[in-house]
This record gives C-alpha cells, structure tokens and sequence, in this order.
C-alpha cells in the first residue's frame, strides 16, 4: 500500500536535477486527480475552505540526511539568514514555530502547505538546533528569483502593425465574445505590484497584498507588475490605451518584489513568492500568473504549487529569457519546468515561450523539454518594440532608466503605456486566455483549461509540439470551440464494502463512461481505491488506475475511523468519487 502525499514534483520532472521527491510521491498526474476530487468532496462536506496540502511526508532519518549540502550552507551563512522550514505534519507548525522563536526569530506559518519562514539570527544555531529535529522535513535558504522581462487600438507608425497586435494575434476577441465579454474567474498576479490608480484598471481589482508589510499597499516601483496586469485586464473601450486579452475579469494584486542583492530592482524571494501563492489560494484566486523565474527549485515551491493544483487553481510561468546569455545559456528555470508537461504532456499549469509578430519564437525564449505553448512577447524589429500595455504613473521606473530601450508613450488622458519584450509577457496573456476558456467551460478543471490550451494551440511551422513554442502559440478561438465540447463528467463510481474482521473486502464495480449531449467522450475509465485512517485529512492509495474492475482486502487501523473511498476517472481526469464505508479497528 502507497502513501498518498507528495511534497513535491520531482516524480514529474525527470530532467529537474533540484527537486527532491517524497518517498511516496505518486506516479503521474493522474493520481492526484483521484485524490483531488476526494480532498474536495471532504472540505466541502466539512464545510472547509481552501484544501490543504496532504501531509506528512514520510519519515526520514533526520532532516540533514535529507539535505545536508543545503544544511552547511545555511550553517556557513555570515549574520542573519533568510530560511523556510518545512514541516512533516500540520500538527507540527506550532511546535517548531516556538522552536524558531527561541532562536529569536518571527516566524510566519503557510497554514496552506505546512512551512514555516523565519530571518534567523545565526544559521548555524539553526542547523543545530532543528537538523535532528523529527518533525522538521527539511531547511532551506530562502532563494533570490527575478522577473522574466526586458486611445492605442490603431496602427503604429514606427511598426506598421497595431500598437496592441499581440490581442488580435491570440484572437482574444473571439473568446472574448464566447465568453461573455469577460471571466467570473479571477487572475492572480504574483509580481512587483500594481498601480492601482491607472484608469486601465478602474474596477477591476479584487484584492492585493505587499508580502513584505503585510498591507494591500501594492504601489509598483519597478513597472513589471502593472504591465503584465494591463496585458491580462485592461479595459477596452474607454477611450484610454490598449485593452487585456481578458475583458472584464478580476486581478489579485500581489507585490512580492524586493531588493535584489546587487541592489537593482525586480528581484523576489522564494518566501514572498510562497506567500503570495497561498493568499492567492486562499482568496479564491482560479489562475495564478507568475512572470517571474530562477534556476533553483525548493521543496517550498513544490508544496505550494502542489497546493495550488489541490486548489483547482491553474499556475502559469515565464518559461524565462535566458536562452543567448553568454555564460551558460538556456538554463531549465522554475517555476515554469515544474508545471510544464514533459514535451506536450499533461503537467499541473503552463511554460510560456515568447514569440514575436512573425510567428517564430523569440531568441532570448528558454526552450526545453517542459513548455507547454506560447504567445506575444517580442518584436522582430528591436527591443524598442515588443508586446504594448499598461506602465505606472510614477517615475521611474525599470521602462524609465537610461538602460531601457523600450518606446514609453503617454495619451491624452496622461495615462503612460509601454512596449515590452520577456517571457514575462507572454505569460499573462496566456493566463487571460485561460481565464476566458474558464467562462466558457466552467466544469472545467485547472489542468482540463490547461490541456485545451495546448490542443488547440496554433503552431507557426510544422506540426505538433517543439521545444521552442511548445504545442503553438495560444488560440482563444479555437480554444473556445473546443472547451464547449471537453468531456467534462465523470463515470459513476460502482464498489461494495463488506467487514470481516479486521479487514474490509471491498469489491470495485465496473463504470461506463459517459458524456453530455454533442461533447466529446473521452473513454479509458481507471480505477482505484483510497483508505483514510485520520477522518479524511490524508489518503493512502490501496490500488491505483486499473484498467479493469477489481477486488481488494483493507486492513482496518489506527484509533480513528477508516473512511473507504473507491473511483472511476477517465482519460481526461474527471472523476467519480463512491464512500464505501467507515469502519473502526477492534
């Protein structure tokens, strides 16, 4: 019998040298599916909000067996020192959270994904004090990332092509108008802030959140923030700027930028990123954009992400712009690898490339084996140009240095917008798009948004999925068509549980797959069966995705109730969920 808990994604990420997986991390995306649709049925009749990430890992001899390099590291560290600490068990946050405070750190609990972060004193009295600690899973420094980036609805001269060409090369329009003219849905933008006073976002935000001072102050000094919020949702039509690939939809506003350590701007630490996803989850966010990458990947990251998917939230990456950088160029960066199916696979969001009007990806565009699709994000002119959308109204900011070549134009209004080039931008319209298709196909689950995206993807030469544009470059339109067809229900879930004993003879039926009127079936019904011993917080896995019907033998445990869960999912992960019972150990 397998455990059910992953704490991270690595068991997806063949080529993700980082990432560490739990002993029992499940094997495929699959699982996690089943195991979704059972966690969801429990908040739901537990009246529960967000879900939290299934916890503990498995036990290990200590925390620096785990990861000792990262222990010396942390040990090594002159003055105080930025960590996350990851538990094995919710239980376990108060615990070590006094553990860190006789430290003489604050630490701040992710409720969501059971991680502590803390600005410790000393390292190595860190190290000391929690390496053998049982229910510590691991300590790591809290990593440094970076942006991904470097009255207009008319012609612009100096290109010959509309300001806001990248709206009309994704055809937004026509899911705009399948849509409804915009999305319940709302988009999460984890970035460096939003001017929130700019007329393109009048109304258009639901809530935000500085993770440094804990306030909804979000005003964005650097101007990456709000440019890639104003590709997702600036308003189209009032005689101000561009217009969002999204309509009328909602943002979550989150400034998780600080100070990068060589003093320039843009910069973002693993903790705030963490933060910012879980406010995210816990705001109700349905899409979370994040224009930002890096090179390392944290066991952090992967529980938050892992959670965002248990959330049904779909998280969308810069796949990054390191692609000609003289030293070392086109490196795998996080979090896009992460999410990102394996070479057009299923994954748990979406790697954005960037391409340019042409069609043909940007040569700054990291390509590998994990991006999904692409869109708008270069010009084929020069930097000067690129992708057009929102800037801030105070100066300066990173389109203001004497560094940026990027065109910064004013309107009538005093409004200030921009061209732009990144991955970065490309990422949002992406997450737009998706938000749409939501609209029009609410049903849908995160990663089911996911793969329509990728299907109907439209590729610029050739055919099928490339390491440089992945699938293609998004097509809302098709994307529409497809989503009003997805199979979107799930088998009826058939099983018989009798006692005997200690043990339980569970009998799992045969399901006949089925859909709605004019959709498409999907076919391929797996079974599997679940046993919780703790009330339904955490599942074990008895069987797993088997073609055929089955019987089994549970053996009853623990003090608590054993809750017996059988499902039915088909080959686009809808799933029905059968209780087979409760049963208590004698």
């Amino acid at each position: 019998m397998r455990a059910v808990r992953r704490a991270a994604l690595a068991i997806l990420l063949c080529a993700a040298p980082v990432v560490v997986a739990s002993a029992h991390a499940s094997t495929g995306p699959m699982d996690r599916v089943a195991l979704r649709e059972v966690l969801r049925q429990h908040a739901r009749a537990s009246a529960r909000g967000s879900i939290r990430l299934p916890l503990p890992e498995a036990p290990r001899a200590s925390a620096a067996a785990a990861n000792a390099g990262e222990l010396g590291a942390i040990a090594r560290a002159a003055g105080s020192t930025r960590v996350l600490v990851g538990v094995r068990d919710h239980g376990d946050l108060p615990g070590v959270a006094r553990e860190l405070r006789l430290l003489g750190a604050a630490p701040e609990a992710f409720t969501t994904i059971g991680v502590l972060a803390a600005t410790v004193p000393s390292g190595a009295a860190l190290v000391d004090a929690l390496r053998a600690d049982p229910r510590v899973a691991y300590i790591e420094r809290d990593r440094e990332l970076q942006a991904a980036a470097d009255p207009f609805d008319a012609l612009d001269p100096a290109t010959g092509i509309k300001f806001t060409w990248a709206y009309d090369d994704v055809r937004a329009g026509d899911a705009l108008l399948a849509a409804g003219g915009g999305s319940r849905r709302t988009v999460a933008v984890i970035d460096t802030g939003l001017d929130v006073t700019h007329p393109e976002f009048l109304g258009r935000v639901a809530r935000t959140l500085d993770t440094a001072s804990g306030t909804s102050d979000v005003s964005d000094s650097v101007g990456h923030g709000t440019f890639v919020s104003g590709l997702i949702s600036a308003i189209d039509g009032n005689n101000i700027g561009g217009k969002g690939v999204a309509g009328n939809t909602q943002l979550i506003a989150v400034n998780a930028e600080r100070t990068c350590t060589d003093g320039s701007r843009g910069c973002f630490s693993v903790g705030d990123v963490v933060r910012g996803i879980e406010f995210a989850i816990q705001s109700g966010a349905d899409v979370l954009n994040m224009s930002l990458a890096g090179e390392g990947f944290t066991r952090s990251q992967a529980r938050a992400l892992e959670a965002a998917f248990f959330n049904d939230v779909l998280p969308v990456a810069a796949s990054g712009n390191n692609a000609q950088r003289p030293q070392s160029p086109n490196p795998l960066e996080f979090p896009a690898a992460a999410i990102g199916g394996q070479r057009g696979g299923r994954g748990i969001g979406l790697s954005v490339a960037a391409t340019m009007p042409n069609g043909v990806v940007a040569p700054f565009s990291n390509h590998n084996d994990f991006v999904s699709l692409a869109a708008p994000g270069a010009s084929d002119r020069s930097c000067e140009f690129g992708v057009f959308s929102t800037l801030p109204a105070n100066q300066p900011t990173e389109w203001d240095v004497p560094s940026s070549c990027s065109r910064v134009l004013v309107d009538a209004s005093g409004a200030r917008f921009a061209y732009g080039e990144g991955t970065s931008f490309a990422a949002p319209i992406a997450s737009g798009i998706a938000a749409l298709i939501w609209e029009v196909e609410a049903r849908l689950a995160s990663e089911q948004v996911a793969e329509v995206l990728t299907a109907t993807a439209r590729q610029p030469a050739g055919g099928g999925w490339n390491e440089f544009t992945g699938t293609g470059i998004v097509d809302g339109l098709a994307a529409s068509a497809r989503a009003r067809v997805y199979d979107v229900t799930a088998p009826r879930a058939r099983g018989t549980a009798r006692r005997r004993g200690n043990r339980v003879s569970v009998r799992v039926g045969r399901s006949v797959d089925r859909t709605a009127s004019g959709h498409e079936l999907a076919g391929n019904v797996t079974y599997s069966l679940l046993v919780s011993r703790d009330g339904g917080q955490t599942f074990e896995l008895v069987r797993d995705r088997r073609p055929r019907p089955f019987t089994a033998w549970v053996a009853l445990r623990g003090r608590r109730q054993n809750a017996i869960v059988s499902t039915a999912c088909d080959g686009n992960g809808n799933c029905g969920i059968k209780r087979l019972g409760r049963f208590r150990a004698r």
